[in-house]
Formats: structure tokens, sequence, C-alpha cells
């Protein structure tokens, strides 16, 4: 009986999914980093040196980074950049921006009545933002403003293939 109600109070209440936390963005900033490794090691040098330039590098990131062997500055660098969308919903909520972490597409099944109404995307999403900041972190002369749009990048960026986005930014 016991396990039948654990079972049932598990199943009446959800908890929120986790899947691209913090820890996700960063193993993913790792992965990315062990593939810019094997395939362009010279954008990783790029990389750095935009990333020198974000804001965050010299109040938090930097002092991270004298917690691990120098080794591995590059790639905790990588990782930390990848997470700043994340830490900036906390850390500072002026340059958070929750539209750019999502995109609601529509979705109308088919045999669906007349009354299902969908609604087209909000104008500012994780699409727009993503080609927003890729347009100024391969145009931009302002190399802090390049940084932040680097960072917010999928990693250099998050939810897409990576390594295959910084090459192409970088080359």
């Amino acid at each position: 009986m016991l396990t039948f109600l654990v079972l049932l109070a598990l199943a009446l209440l959800p908890l929120p999914a986790s899947a691209w936390n913090i820890p996700g963005h960063m193993l993913s900033a790792a992965i990315a980093y062990q593939v810019l490794q094997q395939e362009s090691p010279q954008t990783i040098d790029k990389v750095k040196a935009v990333l020198e330039k974000h804001p965050s590098y010299e109040n938090q990131w930097q002092a991270r980074l004298q917690d691990v062997p120098v080794a591995d500055h590059n790639l905790v660098l990588f990782m930390q950049a990848t997470r700043w969308a994340d830490d900036i919903r906390t850390l500072d909520k002026a340059q958070n921006r929750p539209p750019w972490h999502y995109v609601n597409l529509p979705f109308n099944p088919e045999g669906q009545p007349a009354t299902v109404q969908i609604r087209e995307p909000e104008p500012v999403n994780i699409l727009t933002a993503m080609a927003e900041n890729q347009r100024i972190s391969t145009n931009e002369n302002d190399a802090e403003r390049k940084a932040i749009a680097l960072a917010a990048l999928p990693p250099c960026g998050r939810h897409t293939s990576a390594a295959a986005h910084c090459a192409a930014i970088h080359r």
C-alpha cells in the first residue's frame, strides 16, 4: 500500500523539467569545445579572445579560472560563457531577456475544429535572437557587444550544433 501511495504522489505532483539547466549548458559547451579541438583548434583562440571582452569575464569568469589548471582555462571559459544567459536571470536582471530562451511554434493537429485557434510565434524568440546575435557576433566592431552576442548564442552556444556555429562565425 505504501508503494502505491508513493507512486500516486509522484504522479500527482509533477516536477518541472530541467533538461536544459546550467549543468546541461555547460556539458554542451564541453562537448562543443572537444569538437573544436579536433576540427578547428584555431577557432578556440578566436572565441577566447572575444569572450575575454565580455563584461562577466572580469567580474566572474576570470576568478573561476583561477580554480582550475591552466590547461583547462579555455574549456572552463567556454563552459562559463554558455551558462551566462541563465546566470543573468538572477544575477543581472537588467540583461535578462526571457523570450530569448524559447519559441512557441503553432501546432494545430489535423482534424481539430475550426474553433481551435493558433497564434504565430512572438516576434522576439530564441530563433530571432539567434539570428540577431549571430549577425552581431560576426559584424560588430564593439568588442563587448560582440562578446555578449557570442555568449548568448547556442554554444559557443546551447541548443544547436555549437562547433559548426563557432567555426562558421570565426573563419
